[in-house]
Order: structure tokens, then C-alpha cells, then sequence
């Protein structure tokens, strides 16, 4: 450490920089009663006061634990069984044990398990009895060792901390008979060992009589129960060791309770205060030394942190309202692997994270929904959460029972239900609790972030089974993508009950070519999904869904939507998709007409009555209907319909516009050009149908008919109408030889966006699970699913806008983090160690490390390979050749047999041919192509950025710290921004210059906020040319200002513009942070006016440049008068000292640590010199004086390559018309005297446009998924653009007035 350096905590004339009301959360020891003996292992420091309800609180620190090797009894162990085959459980409850306790319980653990074994010696020659018999007989003769607690001792054989936990059993003994405690274990292992060890300390605990809770029987059986308070108060026990999924019972309080594990639950925490006596009572919390996760969980979830009214609640067993205030949970049930294995009959599957809400679970999640819905109601609810009704006996065949009737407060579907009977009031609260959750279930109203999910395993933290190959020239890799577990998940749950979801579109192409709603049933109810946009060729449409209750379908109705979906799925797809109804993961289903247009909540409770059976049975019996000579003159029966000229189930098909009762088969429509070398119709359906004779009606009226779109990528802002074919298609057609299909026209419509909507479905599944599986539900899911888009997969957005924020969020927090745990680098050694978090190869490493790349969407959405999951396509051979147009009936699967009997056209015939050959191709490389993603390494540490990026936007600086630390990025020792202050070392005041009388109330009033430590604006104003002050001179400030600065500029343009290119946003940036732009800050405010430095040359040099800048600057200010223009940036072309720049950054610096770590002092300076500074001169119209050159750059960097000025010379005196065309989009014009004079003021008028309509560029332009054209064509194209402009112009560059600055 550096010598000149001293801990900000160490104290001087003012307050160290971490000294705060709420800093020193721990101590050493805390004496429990003022009568009580005093062991003089223990100091005295109380953390919180008690109040009426809450004890008194203190924090026992105990020394970390050092890595501890196995016992040599698990070594031995482990020879004889190294793959833990046997036995598994007591492996891992040992590994508990010695984690938590020590090497002594550890084995004590083997002990005891080797005791209940129940199985006899078994002299079988097998193998597998032979290794179980080796390990009883191992453990059988072993010699034990008992415990050991001194510390300095060889034999010492516990952990420190069980040490400091007898030591405060130990003080406890002034208690007398009268004691009574209560330890908090996590694992029930552990509590079972502790019992044991304790139970042998007759010397140092000879008054306490330990008993283990760790089985639920303490919850259910009320026996059970009444025994063990029985006995609590009676004094046979008076230390209970009870595990945390036992925390709710209803226990007598205690005079000291002891939290050895903490929990980030205030609802524990909350408990533990309950089961405390007030007010001679302690709660005790035991943290380890130094441990940054221990003081976190301290400060945030206990403490001032919990409102007094929660603890209330709990008193009251839940029979009490509950607060307004929130309840900070991460959902974590701490419950052991066992403990969920035994319970999975009577537990809640959430099949996005494939997570498990138990019995024991649900009352957490109640008190977070009723928490919830308090905050956001208006009028908050006065009724109690939990009401538990005793039943009279004599109804219960002489057993007390109870109920727990559960009321939330108002806003959801479900307010109040009544549990069933349990034997004890605890049991009973939970049982309400969770029916209440399984209603909410299957309502489709339980949030499935409620559910926690399972922890990832460690175990393979480096590699990354998605990678397929790698490209070692072009440096891309293969990668799997993922597919959502939802519907594997989903699989597992009841066939007859499905969740409905009704998806709606409007109608995007007018009320006359309408979309009609469908329902989507799934196996799982889906989460909760956003609205979001599917484009129409520069429109758009909002897909809304609404979710229902769980509706049960007979096995009849469930074959009818399987054969039904299948039908939709083929008819969209032109493919012969197969699937089962078991391996089915969701069934779609038409609405009644008169239905579709009431989707309100109230109409989802009869759902099943709304959808259309008899559409689904009428498409369920063929794909497509003859129309009889009954009714070929009968409007209604073309109406909503879609028809097809050749009766085979892939084919083309049409809409009927109208029918044409003035047009007959013998006509020769002028606006239809395909019969136009014909006669009439009947002779081209002659030549061109193959064994096509005569009409049984040659008066039969034409339809009139649209083509019918295929299906498209809807989600491509900028996807372009497809290309119409030379061949031209029909625009009437004969109902004779037509067939009409089974799908209404409205319902094909809306099915035919069904690959879009599924696929976006998948995309929001796929963020809720990274979300749930790596954040903890910490990120906005709109945000998060930014971040992982790609711009190659040309979604609405994409990851580049978050990336610029997440990017300068981390240069931010690692260069405050090597800042502060590197105190004596020097300014190019902190560039240095900053660079082993922020590059992009460890960040790429990283994203490996948690299987990121499986979670990026880098491709485009491939519509023609869209497949349902579990569908696979059928092989389908070309029909034989035959004469009739007759459709074989339905038979067998639903009716999806193709037609044996076609028509005999050639062209109809190799149409199907080359359909199942090109089908063929697409069976074989369809899982390549639709499964995996080439990515290069900068786009996996692009999405970890955009992905710290949206962290902040969701939470701020917390949150984003705690996505990098879940990111495995190699920061430690840092929990929380607020370590940062504990941790910081600066310079003491005597060894930095003194300021010059003034400067300090001179700079305060400049910059707009105050100095707490004024020797840091010293430092941050010195120069290294004051000689004896080289180490304590602003560079090391500087490396901190820079970082800071460079965030709060890229906020402050990402929030200026929603919209605003990335391009743009670069740029922008890049302007305000050059040194060019801080040095006329700091000559613009008079900040150079204070520094100190020792160099008659420096101080000569800065002067003049002063002087000069002061003269650009006005003669700037009178060229925008006289122009009519905002200034511009006056600075550029001149050499600034670099001492002017760097010290804006180091007073930045400099304020930052002053203020403790905090940006607030520097926000005000932003505010006050920087951002109004900005917003003068630096905007997207004055970032350089020629406006076609900077629109050249946002193009360059949006990468269009369709990108140009097209000069016009107008007849006569009119001048010189110049457009700015983009993608064949004229987006802005001018007309002037000269093509030079008509550019530039096109350029102006295109980057005002870009400014009002920032989402121009990313609904119009696709260029960055193709190649990229390299900067040196972009610079030869814009040299080539600006001598086009100037060319033939009537005034030279000298004459313009606005050539003010060279372009090139």
C-alpha cells in the first residue's frame, strides 16, 4: 500500500469518507442483559435499539473459514466409493456439516447415518453389497473424534464460527432455568449434528438441553406439536435448533434468538424478530468477518431496512392487514434437495424455469402478492391476510381441526378461498396459502416469477455445451439456440387440462379484409406477454393476447383440436406435418363469430361454450369442400371463404373478393390478363387442366378472387413485399372446378401470422427463463429482450442502443473498482487492470461460462422452416395420375390423407413433384438450419453489455452490479455500490499542496456543489510539475473522472432520444467527452484559472490557447446569428493543453469520492456547466460545420450502403434541386441557387428529419445484414458526393459564407 495513502475510516479533522449512522452493522461479541455475566471472549456493541415489538439486535462476527480439505474419514471414504454412489445423502449432509460446523461433524454426521442404517451385513457375492457393507464397517470402526474448540490447538476440529455460537450459548447461562433459544440452521443436517456435539459439551454447556426441529411432523401432526411446546415451556428443552422451512411455526418466544444462517428474506427475518421476547430479548445475527455478501444481507434485509408493521403480521399469525410497504424478497426457499423430492405430489410446476412452489412455499408468495396489491391499490384493504377458524370437534369425529380462510387485498380474479381442514393452525396457513396459489394457478393469474428457479450447477462453470464448431478464419463459432423449456415442461402436466389464450390482431389491412381471434390452448398456463407489433409493408399491427382459466376437455374435444391444429398447420405451412396428440404441446381453436368480439375477462369463464365445434369438426373432416350446383349463384356461400382451383391439400390458394353473377365461364374479362390470348375462360381451363372435357354449367356466375399471402416473417420492420412472379395468377376463377376450403378466410388470415406470433412467444419464454435462471427476475423483460436480439436477426430492436449504455456503465464500475482496490497504481496501470474486466475477450468468456450464446437471437426469424414443437414433417410421394377432381373422403388422422385422385395437368403434376422434392430438402437440413446460429465473440460481449446496459435501466447501479457479478465477471470483494466507500483509500490532507486562498468557494461555485474533503480538490487541481506532489497529482482523479464522465454523458444522450441511432449516439458522445470539447468547458467556465503547476511554458501555452478560443467562440456566435443557426463547435482545429480537459475530469473525479461514491454532487455539476454546454453546441445538426459529412457518418455507422444525394439542374432561373434519398425514400429536398448551397441545406433538412424520426433508419433500412462496406468506400463515396455537390456552383468556397471549415 501506498505510504502517502490512509484509510478513509481512520478519522481527522472531518468524518472519514464511510462513516455513516447505519456503517459498522457488525461486532465481535454483544452482552445479552445488563444482569448477566460478561464473557470476556465478547465486546458490547448493541445494533439496533428494541422497540414495543422489535428485540434488541446485534451481530457476532466470526473468522472465514479457510478451505478445508476432507476428513480423513471422507477421504477414506471416498476410496472405497469415489463416485458417491451409495449413500449419497450422508455425503452430502457431511459436506454440510463441515461447512458449517467443522471437521468433527463431518464425521459425527457418518455416525449417526451408519447407526439408522437399517440393513444387516450381506455376505453376497455382489459387488454392489459389497462396497455398501465396506463403508458401514469403515465407519462402524472408526475412532471419533469429540470435539476440540480451541483454536490455537492442533485437534482443533470445528469452525469459528460454531465457536462464537457457544460462546453466546455460553453467556446465556445467567438465564438460569428461565432460558429459553432458539438457533436458525438452514439445513436439517446440520441441526441434527449441532444437537449431537452439544449434547457432549457437559463442561461448557451443562444448562442447555438442545432439541433439533427439522421434521415437518412439527407442522402437520398436531401431537407432534403439542409434545414439543409442551416441553419447550416445561424446560425438558430449552435450545431449539430450528431449520428455516420451519420458521413459520407457532413457537413460544424466546430470550435469545440466533439467525447462524442469514437469508435474503425480510419475511425471515420478520419471523425471527416474532419468535423474539420484547423487550428483554436479542436477536443475534452471525456474519463473517469481512464477508461483503453477510453485510448486504444485513443492511438490506434486516434491520431499519423491514417495517415494524411486517413484524406485526407476524405476531398475529397473518390475522392482521397488511402494510403498504414492500417486502423485499428474492424468493429463494432455501429448502434442501430431499426436502423438495419428498413433496413434488403437492407442488405447483412453473414450466418456464421448470421451478417447484411446495406447500411450504406458498406463504411467501402470498405475503409477496397481498404486499403487492396493497402498494398498488388506491384504497388499501383493512382485512386480515390470514383467518384460521378452529372446527368443532364433534364434526371432526372428536380431532380438533382448523381452516385458514386467506383475503387478499382487491385486484385480482381470486380475493378469498378457504382452505382445507389440517390438524394445526400452521399447517392450515400453509395449506390455504398454497390453495390460494393453485387457484391463481389455474386462472392463469399466478406470476410465474413467484416460482423460484433452480440454482445452475457450477460444476462445468467453463464449458459450454452449446458451442458446436468454431471457424478459426473468420473467428465464428456454431452454437445450439435455444428453445424454450416451457414446452417440454409443459408436457409433464395433465392432457385434459389446457389454458387458453386468445390472440387477436385487429384488422392491420382494413375492415374488408378482416382477422378474426383464435385461441391458443397450452398444456401450461402462459406468463404474462407483453403486446407487441407485427409490420404489414409500413404498417403495423398490435397483437394483443387476453389469458383464461384452465378449461378440462373430454377426450372426444381433444381430438377434434389436435386434428383441428394439425389441419391449420398443414394448410399454412404447405407441408405435411404429423405430430401425436401426447407429444402435442399447444392446440389452436376458432371462435364463435359472436364471440370474437367480446375478449373482456368476464367473457373467459366460458370459453370452452365460445369456440366454434362446428368449424372445428367441419375442417376436421376434409381440407377442402366441393361447391354443389345448389349454390354456385348463392352470395353467402363465398363469403369469409378461401378457394383453391386444384383439389389437393398443398397448393395455392385465393380470397374471394365477390361473386360475379355478370361474368359467366364463356366471358373474357378485359382486367383479367391471364386468359387474354382465349376466347373466354372455359377455353384456357381446356388447354390448361388436363383431361378438363365441359362444365355441367356454363352459365354458372366467375368469382372474382385476391391472391392469398403466404406466410411471411412478420416481425421485419423493413421486410420487403415479395417479388411477383412473370406468371400470372388468376383474378376469376369457375366455382365448378374450385373447392372451397374448410378455414374461413378470416381465421387463414390470422393463422397465417401464426409463425410470427408462436416465434415471438418463444422469444419472450426465452428471456423470462435467462431472467429467472441467471438474474433473479432483476431485469425488465422488454429491456432484457433487447439485449439479446443481434441486429442480424432484423427484430423491431436490437441490442446496440443498450450495448453503448451497458458499455459505459462497466468502464464506469471497473474504473471505480481498480480505482479503489488498487490504491497505489499508478494512472496507465489502473488502463491496465481495467482491461481484464471490460475487453471483449473476457467478457466472451464469461458469457461461454453461463451458455450465453444459446440465449442471443443472432438470425433472422427463417419462416419457411417455422415447425410446432414435437411436429415433424411426413414423407409425401406424388400422387398418381388421374381425371377426377373428386376429393377422397377423410380417413385416418384426422382427416389428413392426401388426395389420390388430382387432376392430370403437367404443370399441376410437376408443381406437386418439385413440392416434395423441395419439402425432401428441407426434412434434412431444417433442424441444422433452424436449431443453430453462427456468432462471432464481440456479438457474446455485446449482449453482456446491452444485457448490463438494461440492468441499470431496470434498477440502476445496484442491480446492474449485481447482473455483472451474475455475469462472472472477475470482480469480488464488492456486493454492493456501497462497498466501494467502506473500501476507498485517498490521500490524507497533509500531503497534498494547499489551495490558493478562494479557489475552494470559487470552484464550488462554478461547478454547483460542495467539496466534504477540500485537500481532493487539491489533488484534483495539482499538476505533476509541482515537484515533491508527483504521486498525489490528478492522473489517478482523472483515470476516475474520465469513466464517471463518460457514463453520465452516454445517459444523458440515451435518454434525450428514445429513438436516436446508435450511429448517432456514438457520435454525439465521442464529441462531448474530446478533449477539444472538456477544454472549452473548463476555458468557458474559468476553471483553468485554478490550477496549480510550476512551468512557466505550460502556463504561457494554456493562456494563449484561452485567448484564441474566446476569439473563435464569438466570431462562431456571430456566423449562427447571421445564418440563423444554433453555435456550433468553435474548439475544433485547435490543439488544446491536455491539462485543460484532464482537469474537468479529475474535479469530476475528485467530487465523486468526496461525495463517498456517490454521483450526486457530480450530477449537479453535469447539470450546471456540462449539459447546458451540450445542448448548445453539440447536437446532431452541429457536429460538424458541413451537414453532409455528419450525415455521411450516421449512415456509415447504421452501415446503409443505399444511401445518396441526387443533384437536379431546374430549367430556366429555377436552380438546383437536391434530394437525400435513402432506400429509394426521399427523406428530405431542397432547391437552390447552386447544387453546393442545394446540398447543404438538404443535408440540414435530412438530419432534422433523422432527429424527429429517430426510427426511421431501423424501419427502412437493412443493410447491416449484409456486407459491410468499409470506411475507405465510405470516404471515396462521400468525396465523390461532395465534388458532385460543388460542381458548376456560381460562388467559390471562399465566397460561401457557410464554407467555413475543409470537409474532407
Amino acid at each position: 500500500m501506498n505510504q502517502d495513502t490512509q484509510s478513509c475510516e481512520a478519522g481527522g479533522d472531518r468524518p472519514g469518507l464511510n462513516n455513516s449512522a447505519s456503517a459498522p452493522l457488525a461486532t465481535d461479541g454483544v452482552v445479552l442483559n445488563r444482569a448477566m455475566l460478561q464473557d470476556t471472549s465478547l465486546t458490547s456493541k448493541p445494533v439496533l435499539c428494541a422497540s414495543d415489538i422489535r428485540p434488541l439486535e446485534a451481530v457476532i462476527l466470526y473468522d472465514a473459514l479457510l478451505p478445508n480439505a476432507e476428513s480423513r474419514l471422507m477421504e477414506a471414504l471416498h476410496g472405497i466409493d469415489p463416485e458417491e454412489f451409495f449413500f449419497t445423502n450422508t455425503f452430502r449432509a457431511a459436506r454440510y456439516a463441515l461447512a458449517e460446523v467443522g471437521l468433527c461433524a463431518s464425521d459425527l454426521v457418518w455416525r449417526r447415518a451408519i447407526r439408522e442404517y437399517a440393513a444387516h451385513r450381506n455376505d453376497d457375492d455382489d459387488p454392489v453389497f459389497e462396497i455398501a457393507n465396506k463403508i458401514r464397517d469403515l465407519v462402524k470402526n472408526w475412532v471419533f473424534a469429540m470435539p476440540n474448540l480451541n483454536i490455537s490447538s492442533r485437534g482443533f476440529n470445528v469452525t469459528p464460527k460454531f465457536v462464537q455460537l457457544i460462546h453466546v450459548l455460553k453467556s446465556c447461562g445467567a438465564y438460569g432455568d428461565k432460558f429459553r433459544g432458539i438457533v436458525l440452521v438452514q439445513h436439517p443436517e446440520v441441526a441434527t449434528i449441532m444437537v449431537d456435539i452439544m449434547r457432549t459439551m457437559i463442561d461448557e454447556l451443562a444448562f442447555v438441553r438442545p432439541c433439533a426441529l427439522a421434521s415437518e411432523l412439527l407442522v402437520t401432526d398436531s401431537h407432534e406439536q403439542r409434545e414439543l411446546l409442551e416441553n419447550f415451556a416445561g424446560g425438558r428443552y430449552n435450545l431449539l435448533i430450528l431449520i428455516k422451512t420451519l420458521e413459520d411455526v407457532d413457537l413460544p418466544r424466546a430470550h435469545v434468538v440466533i439467525r447462524y444462517n442469514l437469508f435474503e428474506s425480510q419475511l425471515s427475518y420478520v419471523f425471527a424478530c416474532a419468535h423474539t421476547l420484547v423487550p428483554d430479548g436479542h436477536l443475534i445475527h452471525m456474519a463473517e468477518k469481512g464477508n461483503d455478501l453477510h453485510r448486504r444481507i444485513l443492511q438490506e434485509y434486516s434491520g431499519p431496512a423491514v417495517d415494524d408493521r411486517w413484524i406485526e403480521v407476524a405476531l398475529q399469525g397473518g390475522n392482521s392487514p397488511v402494510p403498504s410497504c414492500p417486502l423485499k424478497e428474492t424468493g429463494n426457499p432455501y429448502r434442501s434437495d430431499d426436502d423438495t423430492a419428498s413433496r413434488l405430489e403437492i407442488s405447483i410446476e412453473d414450466s418456464v424455469n421448470g421451478g417447484r412452489l411446495l406447500e411450504n412455499d406458498a406463504l411467501l408468495a402470498v405475503f409477496r402478492i397481498a404486499a403487492n396489491l396493497q402498494r398498488s391499490s388506491t384504497t388499501p384493504s383493512r382485512h386480515p391476510l390470514f383467518v384460521v377458524h378452529p372446527i368443532p370437534i364433534s364434526s371432526m369425529g372428536g380431532i380438533q381441526q382448523f381452516v385458514c380462510t386467506v383475503t387478499l387485498p382487491p385486484g385480482l380474479r381470486l380475493q378469498t378461498i378457504q382452505g382445507p381442514p389440517r390438524f394445526t393452525p400452521t399447517h392450515a396457513r400453509r395449506s390455504g396459502a398454497y390453495q390460494f396459489c393453485l387457484q391463481l394457478f389455474e386462472l392463469s393469474c399466478l406470476d410465474h416469477r413467484l416460482i423460484y428457479a433452480p440454482r445452475r450447477s457450477d460444476d462445468n462453470a467453463h464449458a459450454n455445451p452449446s458451442l458446436l464448431k468454431s471457424d478459426l478464419v473468420s473467428g465464428n463459432s456454431c452454437y445450439l439456440r435455444k428453445r424454450p423449456d416451457f414446452w417440454v415442461n409443459s408436457l409433464r402436466m395433465s392432457k385434459e387440462c389446457l389454458f387458453p389464450v386468445i390472440i387477436s390482431v385487429g384488422n392491420p389491412e382494413g375492415p374488408y379484409e378482416p382477422y378474426a381471434p383464435i385461441v391458443i390452448l397450452t398444456r401450461q398456463p402462459l406468463p404474462h406477454l407483453e403486446p407487441f407489433k407485427l409490420f404489414f409493408y409500413g404498417v403495423f399491427a398490435t397483437v394483443k393476447n387476453a389469458r383464461g382459466p384452465a378449461l378440462i376437455f373430454d377426450s372426444e374435444r381433444l381430438n377434434d383440436l389436435h386434428s383441428y391444429t394439425l389441419r391449420v398447420c398443414r394448410t399454412i405451412a404447405n407441408k405435411a406435418f404429423v405430430c401425436s396428440l401426447e407429444k402435442m404441446a399447444y392446440f389452436i381453436a376458432p371462435l364463435l363469430p359472436s364471440k370474437a368480439t367480446d375478449l373482456s375477462s368476464s367473457n373467459m369463464t366460458n370459453l370452452q361454450d365460445a369456440i366454434d365445434w362446428q368449424a372445428v369438426v367441419r375442417a376436421n373432416s376434409n381440407y377442402v369442400t366441393r361447391f354443389s350446383s345448389d349454390n354456385l349463384r348463392d352470395p353467402s356461400e363465398f363469403e369469409d371463404a378461401v378457394i383453391q382451383d386444384r383439389l389437393v391439400e398443398f397448393t395455392r390458394r385465393c380470397y374471394v373478393v365477390r361473386l360475379r353473377p355478370d361474368l359467366t365461364p364463356m366471358s373474357k374479362p378485359l382486367d383479367s390478363p391471364r386468359e387474354a390470348q382465349y376466347a373466354n375462360i372455359l377455353e384456357y381451363c381446356r388447354e390448361h387442366r388436363k383431361g378438363f372435357q365441359s362444365l355441367e354449367d356454363n352459365s354458372q356466375p366467375l368469382i372474382e378472387v385476391s391472391k392469398a399471402a403466404a406466410v411471411l416473417n412478420r416481425l421485419n420492420p423493413v421486410h420487403k413485399p415479395l417479388i411477383e412472379t412473370n406468371k400470372t395468377g388468376p383474378k376469376y376463377l369457375i366455382p365448378e372446378l374450385c373447392g372451397k376450403c374448410t378455414i374461413p378466410a378470416s381465421i387463414y388470415r390470422t393463422a397465417l401470422l401464426l409463425p410470427s406470433i408462436t416465434r415471438r412467444i418463444d422469444d419472450f419464454l426465452i428471456v423470462k427463463e435467462l431472467n429467472a435462471r441467471f438474474f433473479a427476475n432483476m431485469i425488465l423483460e422488454q429491456h432484457l429482450l433487447s439485449a439479446v436480439f443481434a441486429p442480424s436477426a432484423t427484430f423491431e430492436t436490437d441490442y446496440e442502443r443498450l450495448e453503448l449504455l451497458g458499455d459505459s456503465f462497466l468502464k464506469y464500475f471497473s474504473s471505480v473498482y481498480v480505482f479503489v482496490f488498487n490504491p497505489a497504481l499508478s494512472e496507465g496501470a489502473l488502463h491496465k487492470a481495467r482491461q481484464h474486466i471490460i475487453s471483449n475477450k473476457v467478457l466472451t468468456q464469461c458469457g461461454l461460462s453461463i451458455g450465453l450464446p444459446s440465449y442471443i437471437q443472432g438470425k433472422t426469424f427463417s419462416y419457411k422452416l417455422w415447425q410446432p414443437p414435437n411436429f415433424t414433417v411426413q414423407d409425401v410421394s406424388p400422387p398418381p395420375l388421374g381425371r377426377s377432381n373428386d376429393v377422397t373422403p377423410s380417413s385416418g388422422n384426422g382427416g389428413m390423407a392426401t388426395d389420390t385422385k388430382t387432376q392430370t395437368s403437367v404443370n399441376d403434376t410437376n408443381a406437386h413433384i418439385m413440392h416434395s422434392t423441395s419439402q425432401s430438402k428441407t426434412k434434412h437440413k431444417a433442424p441444422d438450419d433452424n436449431i443453430t446460429q453462427w456468432l462471432g465473440d464481440k456479438t457474446i460481449a455485446d449482449v453482456a453489455e446491452a444485457i448490463i446496459g438494461a440492468a441499470y435501466l431496470s434498477g440502476g447501479r445496484d442491480v446492474a452490479l449485481r447482473v455483472i457479478k451474475a455475469l462472472r465477471l472477475p470482480v469480488a470483494n464488492i456486493e454492493q455500490w456501497e462497498d466501494f466507500r467502506r473500501k476507498a483509500l485517498t490521500p490524507p490532507s497533509n500531503v497534498t499542496p494547499r489551495l490558493r486562498g478562494g479557489t475552494l468557494s470559487a470552484v464550488e461555485g462554478i461547478i454547483g456543489a460542495t467539496f466534504k474533503y477540500p485537500h481532493l480538490l487539491s489533488q484534483a487541481l495539482t499538476h505533476g510539475s509541482i515537484h515533491g506532489y508527483e504521486n498525489t497529482c490528478y492522473e489517478r482523479l482523472e483515470f476516475l473522472g474520465d469513466a464517471v464522465l463518460d457514463f453520465l454523458v452516454v445517459r444523458h444522450v440515451f435518454n434525450r432520444n428514445d429513438y436516436m441511432s446508435p450511429g448517432a449516439m456514438t457520435l454525439l458522445k465521442s464529441a462531448m467527452v474530446s478533449n477539444s470539447a472538456l477544454a472549452a468547458v473548463c476555458v468557458r467556465t474559468g476553471l483553468h484559472e485554478y490550477l496549480l503547476y510550476e512551468s512557466y511554458a505550460l502556463g504561457n501555452t494554456i493562456r494563449s490557447y484561452a485567448d484564441q478560443l474566446e476569439t473563435r467562440r464569438q466570431e462562431e456566435h456571430q456566423k449562427a446569428v447571421r445564418d440563423g443557426r444554433p453555435p456550433g463547435q468553435y474548439w475544433l482545429d485547435m490543439e488544446p493543453p491536455k491539462i485543460l480537459s484532464d482537469v474537468v475530469e479529475s474535479i469530476i473525479g475528485a467530487l465523486y469520492i468526496s461525495d463517498g461514491f456517490i454521483s450526486d454532487g457530480v450530477e449537479f455539476m453535469f447539470q450546471k456547466i456540462l449539459e447546458p454546454f451540450y445542448d448548445q453546441h453539440i447536437t446532431v445538426k452541429t457536429l460538424s460545420h458541413h451537414p453532409t459529412k455528419i450525415l455521411f457518418e450516421i449512415m456509415q455507422a447504421q452501415g446503409c450502403q443505399q444511401f445518396s444525394i441526387e443533384k437536379e439542374k431546374l430549367g430556366g432561373t429555377h436552380g438546383t434541386r437536391c434530394d437525400v434519398t435513402v432506400h429509394d425514400i426521399i427523406l428530405a429536398s431542397a432547391t437552390e441557387s447552386t447544387g453546393y448551397i442545394a446540398g447543404r441545406m438538404a443535408s440540414t433538412a435530412a438530419l432534422d428529419a433523422l432527429e424527429g424520426d429517430p426510427s426511421f433508419m431501423a424501419h427502412n433500412c437493412s443493410c447491416r445484414n449484409r456486407t459491410q462496406m468499409g470506411k475507405k468506400d465510405y470516404k471515396n463515396r462521400l468525396e465523390k458526393m461532395l465534388a458532385d455537390l460543388e460542381e458548376g456552383q456560381n460562388v467559390t468556397a471562399e465566397e460561401d459564407p457557410n464554407n467555413g471549415m475543409e470537409v474532407i
